[in-house]
């Protein structure tokens, strides 16, 4: 599958319409405000990837962080954060960008957000290893990087990825899906979409090769338990949060 394809869920008016009312209805969950105070400052100039309706963005507004760039691949999700910008009145800037090919300059930011799954639904592990390495050249040596993602090995889940081994020892697995972790399922808007679920060594190694060395990895009940909003709005999900090596080129 490949990335452009992997977006076409993100294209449609009704997952628009779920992310756009998520920006009111869900806000920033306590677990992400939580790591975000923690690792930047309010004068922290930050890459959001995977911006989607501007939920995380507009969440910084309002805590005070000014300095904000939200990005998403997916055009029509870009047309209504900027609509919602607008009318709340904020000063977010927001634009269309590949996180594979990012299209700014060797540490320019002081640190990247990546939420709501967003760097597991870029299909292709050499993708998302790209997107990685890009995030790793725009930020600054010692600068962070948080991002979440669905952990196949976390409790509740084993079972199914037992099941799903056995169907692709057999050659059964489902034809849109390429490697072991990834799953292709009818979302709730009734339309098909991509996820990866990593295994954490898988994780770690590519944080690793882009010149980060993991500080923290958590599941979001770990951290918190988070309102009811937040629960119905997304599944459990794993924190990572990894530090750009001091010695790394900008």
């Amino acid at each position: 599958m490949e990335i452009a394809e992997a977006q076409t869920y993100f294209q449609q008016t009704e997952v628009v319409d779920h992310y756009a009312h998520a920006v009111s209805r869900v806000g920033l969950w306590v677990s992400e405000e939580r790591i975000f105070r923690r690792v930047f400052k309010p004068e922290d100039s930050i890459l959001e990837l995977g911006c989607g309706a501007g939920r995380i963005a507009f969440g910084l507004w309002e805590l005070e962080y000014r300095r904000v760039m939200a990005t998403d691949y997916c055009a029509e999700m870009v047309a209504e954060a900027r609509r919602i910008n607008q009318v709340l009145e904020y000063g977010v800037p927001i634009q269309r960008a590949d996180a594979t090919r990012l299209p700014f300059s060797d540490g320019e930011f002081d640190g990247a957000i990546f939420g709501f799954n967003g760097l597991m639904q870029i299909p292709g592990r050499a993708n998302r290893q790209r997107a990685i390495q890009e995030i790793s050249r725009v930020i600054k040596p010692s600068g962070w990087f948080v991002f979440t993602g669905h952990d196949r090995n976390r409790h509740g889940r084993k079972s199914f990825w037992r099941d799903e081994s056995k169907l692709w020892q057999k050659g059964r697995q489902h034809p849109q899906v390429k490697e072991f972790g990834d799953l292709y399922y009818e979302g709730d808007e009734g339309y098909w979409m991509y996820i990866h679920a990593a295994d954490s060594s898988e994780v770690q190694a590519d944080l690793e090769a882009a010149g980060f060395r993991v500080d923290a990895s958590a599941l979001r009940s770990e951290i918190c338990m988070e309102p009811a909003e937040v629960r119905d709005f997304s599944d459990d999900t794993r924190f990572w949060i990894a530090q750009k090596n001091a010695d790394s080129p900008a």
